[in-house]
């Protein structure tokens, strides 16, 4: 899910599998920096489909969202989602800043006129219906985990190899923010994208995971076009890509309280 939507996304690797097979067990913080550094791009825009699934009742909600994403020079990097339908929820975002010092997040609910920054212990809650947390919308970040390569094994639905990677909080602070205990992801070996992560929670159980599915490569970097987390076999979330743009620049004003509160991101 920075995943941004926090979708993971990836390029391409030249570290043949033998050589991977013999460095599995300890690399696993360096093939998530390789990782990193060859998929960022520094501007990104996408229109986004959103399917909410009730798995018992098959009751669905659709919705339509906004994706814009900045990195900075320094490392630092900032991020506005916003619905965009339907009528009852449009015109909600959530904006991110974040850098080496501090990872600031915002929700903005029009009934409310201003933003309400979201405080480190509210970010294990669910983000407006969907399967994705508040911290899930942070995307993966580094600075706050250790990752340990425990395995090479076949990549799900994929005739390839992945890593599979232990994502473990740095501390207990950390942990409590996200209410994740671990996590494990499948990354690929030839391509260094992430096909799927599974999560558990603070009693060590796996109760939800993400898939990354549809890859498209643009240049040299890889996107996925499709994105289902799944909740307990009880909820889905399914986000589709409609549209997207990468390394076009996007003003500055985009990642402003200004421009959110005067509801700029939805006209």
């Amino acid at each position: 899910m920075k995943t941004k939507f926090f979708f993971l996304s990836l390029a391409l690797l030249a570290t043949p599998v033998f050589e991977a097979l013999s460095s599995c067990s300890k690399n696993g913080n360096s093939i998530m920096k390789n990782q990193e550094s060859k998929q960022r791009a520094k501007f990104e825009y996408e229109e986004q489909s959103v399917v909410l699934l009730d798995v018992k009742s098959k009751r669905k909600e659709n919705r339509s969202m906004r994706h814009y994403s900045k990195k900075l020079e320094n490392g630092s990097d900032k991020g506005l989602l916003t619905f965009m339908s339907p009528n009852d929820i449009k015109g909600s975002a959530v904006l991110n800043w974040r850098d080496n010092s501090s990872d600031d997040q915002w929700v903005y609910l029009p009934a409310l006129k201003k933003l309400q920054r979201i405080a480190s212990g509210s970010k294990r809650k669910y983000f407006m219906g969907t399967d994705f947390t508040y911290a899930d919308l942070d995307g993966e970040i580094l600075k706050n985990h250790n990752y340990k390569c425990e395995r090479l094994e076949t990549c799900p639905g994929l005739k390839k190899k992945c890593y599979v990677i232990n994502a473990s909080p740095k501390s207990n602070d950390i942990k409590r923010t996200t209410g994740y205990t671990k996590r494990l992801l499948w990354v690929e070996v030839e391509r260094l994208i992430t096909h799927k992560v599974k999560y558990f929670n603070m009693k060590g159980k796996a109760f939800k995971e993400a898939e990354y599915l549809k890859w498209v490569s643009i240049g040299s970097v890889w996107r996925p076009n499709l994105a289902v987390m799944s909740r307990e076999n009880k909820h889905k979330t399914y986000i589709k890509i409609n549209k997207r743009k990468l390394n076009e620049k996007i003003d500055d004003q985009v990642f402003s309280k200004r421009f959110v509160e005067k509801e700029m991101h939805i006209k």
